[in-house]
Formats: structure tokens, C-alpha cells, sequence
């Protein structure tokens, strides 16, 4: 399996001074992020993982509509975002951005159909999976994956594990509020990682924060409105044509 690199964020009502201070703050301490749950879970089966899964794979087409800040010690940008989710694994992401720059992509998955423009939209989303849960998403494990997890206390946490990755995740097991994190490991550490709050009226994302410690970047979002989306037409989803 191979886990396709994207991004997201999350917006604080802090005055600039104070909130650039916080965010070199998270980015200074994104290369020693620790493990969000133990190496050793206990192993489980497919329909253990199922059961926990399904909470966080909504069953209607969503369209989220987001205000997004990417950052790194070099600088920070912001805009909105459109994220049309149509189960069971399909989302368009369309986002706008300072001096009048905007871009596309469509997710399958944990794969990228495609982008556009590329460059700006990896940054963008580093990580698909990631981009899933900040959304409040879960993927379903892979056929190919070794499953592991456990429930302690109001929380579960579970793992899917494949050669070079592994993606965890860590949710609370009381719905409306809550809270869901995701994180994706390589060989080498901590690819990267997403916290998100759910608002209290339902088991839907209030804001997000997504944290890369290889580009030392931080990914916020936060969600402004939420509808349901009754039907979609077949060439939204196809990439358009220079």
C-alpha cells in the first residue's frame, strides 16, 4: 500500500503576535513527537476493527466547507476550502488562497486521482489518510494489514500495520464531542499526525490540526458549515483540461 502525501488546518482567533509565537512553538516541537499509542497492541480481528471503524464512516455525501492556515518557520498562508465527501471513499478537495491562487484535487482512498496544480496542493495535503480523519473519517484496514488495538477507559485505539507504514488511530467511545487523532509512522518516525475536536452537537469536525515533522509544517482547519449533498455530477470528479 502506498500512502499518498497530502495537508490540512486549523484557525485560532489569537492575536498574530501570540499566535505566531504558539505556532513556531508546535514547529519547533514537531520533530520529537512521541507515539501516540504503544508499539505493542494487542492484535485484532477484522471485525473488532469494523465495529470501531464504523462510527467515523458517515453513510451520507457531506460537504464541509473549511478556513485553513498552512505554516513553517518561513511564513504562513490562509484561505477556505470546499471538501465533497461521497461514500464510501471518494472526496474533491477545492481550495482558495491568497492573491487570487486556487487549486483541486480528487482522493480515492489513500490514493490521489489527481491535482491541481500539483506542487501547491502537496503542500496542501500531505497525507491522505490524514486528510480522512481530519474530516472525523476513518479508512477501513487494508486486506494486507497486520490489526492490532485496545479500549481503555472512554477511548479506543487501533492500528493498521504494513511493511513500511502504519496508520493509528485514537478516538473517544462517547459520541456527540470527543475527540479523534490519527497518526502515520515510517521506518523513520512520525510521518505525520492530526488531532481533531468534535463539535458537541454531533459527531461532526469542529477544527483540525495537522503537524509534519519531516517539512516541519503545521496544517490547521477549521470548519464553518457542514451540508448534505444529494446528488453530484460525474464530471466533477474529472480533472480538468489545460
Amino acid at each position: 500500500m502506498n500512502w499518498q502525501q497530502f495537508a490540512l488546518d486549523r484557525t485560532r482567533r489569537l492575536p498574530y503576535y501570540a499566535g505566531a509565537a504558539a505556532t513556531v512553538a508546535v514547529l519547533q516541537a514537531c520533530g520529537g513527537i512521541g507515539r501516540l499509542a504503544p508499539a505493542d497492541l494487542p492484535p485484532m480481528t477484522p471485525a473488532q476493527v469494523d465495529s470501531w471503524v464504523a462510527p467515523f464512516r458517515p453513510s451520507e455525501a457531506k460537504r464541509f466547507d473549511v478556513r485553513w492556515t498552512y505554516q513553517t518557520q518561513q511564513g504562513r498562508s490562509s484561505g477556505r476550502a470546499a471538501l465533497l465527501f461521497v461514500p464510501p471513499d471518494s472526496v474533491r478537495f477545492d481550495y482558495r488562497a491568497p492573491f487570487g491562487r486556487s487549486g483541486a484535487a480528487v482522493i480515492v482512498g489513500d490514493s490521489i486521482l489527481w491535482s491541481e496544480p500539483e506542487e501547491d496542493v502537496g503542500r496542501m495535503i500531505q497525507v491522505a489518510p490524514l486528510l480522512w480523519a481530519a474530516m472525523g473519517i476513518a479508512l477501513p484496514p487494508p486486506p494486507e494489514a497486520a490489526l492490532s488495538g485496545v479500549e481503555s477507559g472512554e477511548s479506543v485505539t487501533w492500528r493498521y500495520a504494513l511493511p513500511r507504514d502504519t496508520l493509528t488511530y485514537q478516538a473517544s467511545t462517547s459520541l456527540p464531542g470527543g475527540v479523534f487523532r490519527a497518526e502515520m509512522r515510517g521506518t523513520d518516525g512520525v510521518i505525520g499526525r492530526v488531532e481533531l475536536d468534535f463539535a458537541d452537537s454531533a459527531p461532526e469536525p469542529a477544527e483540525a490540526m495537522m503537524r509534519f515533522p519531516g517539512s516541519a509544517s503545521l496544517v490547521q482547519f477549521s470548519v464553518v458549515g457542514i451540508k448534505a449533498v444529494e446528488a453530484v455530477d460525474a464530471q466533477f470528479w474529472v480533472e480538468p483540461q489545460p
